[in-house]
């Protein structure tokens, strides 16, 4: 009797697939106004990414396509998530942070507080 609890208990178990995710490529770029992170995203919609950031840290994760609807005959590609987190300098106006994604492309603009931008001091004379 224990057996066939134990079996029919097991069966009522959800199980979840949890889909595979990598770390995205990302290149970063600083001048004097921004830190610029440009992410490869490939297959991900606006409405699938989520940019969080607390405190310094900034964590970017997507989700890569939808399942086909019908069988799959063979698969070469298997939907992915990405995943990264980034420890963000002392100095970035969170405030006016802001995100552009196209054709899979991440632009992700960091700007810089205005009291640590270089700043062009004049001299006068006399």
């Amino acid at each position: 009797m224990s057996n066939a609890i134990e079996k029919r208990e097991t069966q009522e178990i959800e199980k979840v697939a949890q889909r595979p995710w990598v770390k995205p490529r990302v290149d970063i770029y600083e001048n004097q106004d921004e830190l610029l992170v440009i992410a490869d995203l490939p297959g991900v919609a606006e409405k699938d990414l989520h940019i969080h950031l607390d405190k310094d840290q900034l964590d970017l994760e997507a989700r890569c396509g939808e399942e086909p609807a019908s069988p799959v005959l063979s698969r070469e590609f298997r939907p992915t998530d990405y995943q990264r987190s980034f420890v963000v300098p002392r100095g970035i106006d969170a405030s006016k942070i802001s995100a552009e994604l196209r054709d899979g492309v991440l632009r992700l603009h960091l700007p810089k507080a205005d009291s640590i931008k270089p700043r062009r001091i004049t001299v006068t004379s006399g």
